[in-house]
């Protein structure tokens, strides 16, 4: 080590013809740079990178080339270190960096425990460092991994996969953290391999970069080291409130229908009695020239099955050659045979009582939103299908396959794109695809940055589910899980772990297709798949490539159908508290699906073997079936097991309580019940089930868990646009306690101030009890006033057919939520 100059701004040395740099950026974030030559403008960008296509030819085909453009790091903030000395040492606030000279490492001291790490080493592949910790830290991160949560004992690749299935990376990301009190975000758009199969040996980093810019995140708890990632990169897109509501997506401009027999392969009942079977015209663009088993002629057009596969097929209306006469052009706007619409589709949800806010009319490779003779002219009929679907109630998105603009703007021409004429159509979300962003590194963060700011520009809050991500993504984009076939319990199994480990890598925004996107015939693995997931802050059904339809359990029919809905609308009734555990994922870093060590932090919930339940928050603890483990044939089954966290337990579904800090074996499912249980102390807000968000009723329930105290900061802002962002939102502080003979729940005032928040609100409370109360007293700033009461199950509750959980409603009528304290005592026999 040469040339080193202390100062307290920035402290430089060399050492083996590298330039090093070390600075602050706040308290607790230090920037390390080491370069040779001139020193880098923005991260080091990859060459021509070698795509992972698994014999995908969808893969990449509508764009390439890496670009710097979107950058990883957005905060370049500096802060002086409290004290630096000879020969080299660092105090910033409480965490100390000594440069060892014997040990030629670094140590760190002040954080969670003691850990050390080296000079990196530079060869022609890249640059390698390695970190010492204790031997039982934990680590997470690294991105999207495909049923993955801990990263212990594993080598894992920061690099672009494409693979959607179990251990598959979907969107990568060069930074992980550990239990020992640190993260590491690498500054580069290059591979990277991360090696912790060996704690006794170190963690062992590398990258494919002759620049080392990292940046050390010191803390000491997991949500001060993930917010530190957003500090640097950004905090995550608060979502709008409509995209908490399912999301249905297919492609209704590409596709014929022809009539065919009930028992013919592929048939759907579209109208009572009468059966279609789906077929795609031949179509570069749709990646189905190639022959296809079950290919027809209709007047003189080639179709293929939209489902490649063989089986007997009998139309009813065939001509002499054995083809159909006729086939059936599906719509958006259903200008001709309604029911092959996207509207008509749109209408079944709104019939059947099943919730949606979000439809994607085009989600096919090939597929447009027009059948005119001009981009015009299909633009126009986009425009009319949104403002259509927006009387309903409805957000329309767009999925894409390459660019987004054309190639000579003034002058679009048909089948091309143009996102904002899009935009200004009154589409609202945006959907990649492999095919457009399958290369990834800077290829995908520069597209969702690019769509971000088109709508940040209308004042829209950023909605785009994509792959192939990178450090960043979470400003702008909800991580998709990939594509899955349906009907298939490890692949079930293997989203679980998805939804955490996003979340544990800085993006708490993910989402997945309920039973994938492929097969989709077995409604058990359907409703068991739709069940958990009813528990994360957004699903989609990803219809139009299944061997049936996928329309949220519709399908099926009945039971299946009734518990799907019954599963949708109570995740509807829960979206007041997922809201607000998005905003605590933007401010505090504490993602919305947490792991179980969130609530218990033992070498037992760091590890491997709970990668298969989660937390939605601090309150529900989700423990999916995800396996035909004692399946019968009503569906009924059990989980092997499930470990719950210290403390007293709520069965979701009735008033049993069950004590923490143990696991418990063979647990009952029926069909229709998830093991789903609710923590003591716990308070959540929910709503009434709504068709969709113009549904709303303004009444909010809040539902206390009593038998340990509680608190539960409710945030509530306009539900779109960027005023959030500027401040304009609201908190309001709950508060429960409890022993044996009183429940008391107290609701503050709202503080802040939004668009269209109003004064008043009719509020309920409901806590669950065994036996009705005593007594029930209700203050309003400390004065008495009347309230109806009653003793039961919940009123209006989706779950109701299941559910034989009892309590106390109180009815606290219309409330002055920015002025009044009301205080609920509810005294109970011992």
């Amino acid at each position: 080590m040469e040339n080193v100059i202390l100062n307290r701004q920035q402290v430089t040395f060399d050492e083996a013809d590298h330039h090093f740099e070390v600075s602050a950026v706040n308290d607790h974030l230090l920037h390390l740079l080491a370069y040779a030559g001139a020193r880098p403008l923005h991260p080091t960008v990859p060459g021509a990178v070698e795509v992972e296509k698994h014999a995908d030819e969808t893969v990449a085909s509508g764009g390439s080339g890496q670009a710097f453009d979107a950058p990883i790091v957005i905060n370049h903030d500096q802060r002086v270190f409290d004290r630096v000395a000879a020969p080299l040492s660092l105090q910033l606030r409480d965490y100390r960096v000594r440069y060892d000279t014997v040990r030629q490492r670094f140590a760190v001291t002040g954080s969670q425990a003691d850990f050390s790490f080296g000079l990196p080493t530079f060869a022609d592949e890249g640059w390698t460092e390695v970190f010492r910790t204790p031997a039982d830290a934990a680590f997470f991160g690294g991105g999207t991994r495909n049923g993955v949560v801990s990263l212990a004992d594993q080598v894992i690749e920061i690099a672009n996969e494409n693979v959607w299935t179990q251990g598959g990376v979907t969107s990568p990301v060069p930074f992980f953290w550990s239990t020992a009190g640190f993260g590491l975000l690498a500054n580069t758009f290059t591979k990277g391999e991360y090696d912790f199969s060996n704690p006794h040996h170190g963690v062992r980093v590398h990258h494919d970069d002759p620049v080392w810019d990292v940046y050390l995140i010191l803390g000491k708890t997991p949500q001060t080291l993930i917010h530190g990632y957003h500090e640097l990169t950004g905090k995550p897109t608060q979502l709008p409130w409509a995209s908490f509501y399912p999301t249905h997506l297919n492609a209704y401009n590409r596709d014929y229908w022809v009539a065919v027999t009930k028992d013919s392969a592929g048939a759907v009942e579209v109208t009572p009695g009468q059966y279609y079977k789906e077929y795609q015209p031949v179509n570069p663009e749709s990646f189905n020239t190639g022959k296809r088993p079950g290919t027809i002629m209709v007047n003189g057009l080639t179709l293929v099955p939209n489902v490649p596969g063989s089986g007997h097929v009998t139309f009813v209306d065939p001509d002499t050659n054995g083809m159909p006469k006729s086939a059936i052009h599906e719509s958006l706007n259903g200008e001709h045979d309604y029911p092959f619409s996207a509207r008509a589709v749109l209408e079944t949800y709104r019939e059947t009582g099943m919730p949606l806010g979000t439809m994607f009319p085009n989600d096919g490779y090939g597929a447009g939103y027009g059948q005119t003779d001009s981009f015009a002219g299909d633009l126009a009929n986009l425009s009319a299908f949104v403002s259509w679907a927006k009387g309903q109630g409805v957000r329309t998105g767009l999925w894409t396959q390459k660019r987004l603009t054309p190639k000579d703007p003034q002058h679009p021409l048909k089948g091309e794109r143009d996102f904002t004429r899009e935009l200004d159509a009154g589409v609202s979300a945006a959907k990649t695809d492999v095919a457009w962003v399958g290369e990834g590194y800077t290829f995908g963060l520069n597209a969702t940055e690019k769509i971000g700011g088109l709508m940040r520009a209308r004042n829209l809050r950023p909605t785009t589910y994509t792959v192939d991500g990178w450090a960043g993504s979470q400003r702008s984009a909800v991580v998709w899980s990939g594509d899955q076939a349906g009907s298939h319990w490890a692949n079930l199994r293997a989203h679980i772990g998805t939804y955490p480990s996003t979340g544990l890598s800085g993006n708490p925004n993910v989402t997945s297709d309920v039973d994938g996107i492929y097969a989709g015939t077995d409604p058990v693995v359907y409703v068991r798949d739709l069940e958990w997931k009813a528990f994360t802050s957004t699903f989609l059904s990803m219809d139009g490539w299944g061997d049936r339809p996928k329309m949220l359990g519709l399908q099926f029919g009945e039971p299946y159908a009734a518990i799907c809905r019954a599963c949708a609308r109570y995740h509807v009734t829960l979206i007041p508290y997922l809201y607000t555990l998005a905003q605590q994922a933007r401010e505090s870093g504490a993602p919305i699906v947490r792991p179980t060590f969130w609530a218990e932090q033992t070498p037992y919930t760091l590890g491997h073997a709970l990668d298969d339940q989660f937390m939605l928050g601090d309150a529900f603890l989700v423990a999916p079936i995800m396996d035909a483990y004692h399946l019968q044939s009503d569906g009924t089954d059990q989980r092997p097991s499930l470990y719950l966290p210290k403390g007293t337990w709520y069965d979701l579904w009735s008033n049993k309580q069950l004590a923490g800090g143990r696991t418990y074996a063979d647990i009952a499912a029926p069909l229709a019940e998830l093991p789903v249980f609710v923590k003591a102390g716990s308070i959540v807000v929910a709503q009434r089930a709504a068709q969709n968000p113009g549904a709303e009723q303004p009444e909010r329930m809040i539902e206390y868990f009593p038998g340990a105290a509680g608190r539960f900061s409710w945030y509530e802002d306009a539900g779109d646009g960027l005023a959030y962002a500027k401040g304009e939102s609201a908190t309001t502080l709950i508060e429960g306690t409890s022993n044996a003979q009183h429940i008391t729940l107290t609701i503050h005032p709202r503080l802040g101030h939004f668009a269209g928040d109003g004064a008043s609100q009719p509020l309920k409370v409901f806590v669950p009890l065994a036996q009705a109360p005593t007594r029930v007293k209700v203050t309003v700033d400390e004065q008495s006033v009347p309230s109806m009461m009653s003793f039961g199950q919940r009123a209006d509750d989706p779950l109701a057919a299941s559910r034989k959980q009892t309590g106390v409603t109180i009815d606290l009528g219309v409330i002055n939520r920015t002025t009044q304290t009301v205080t609920v005592t509810i005294e109970v026999a011992n």
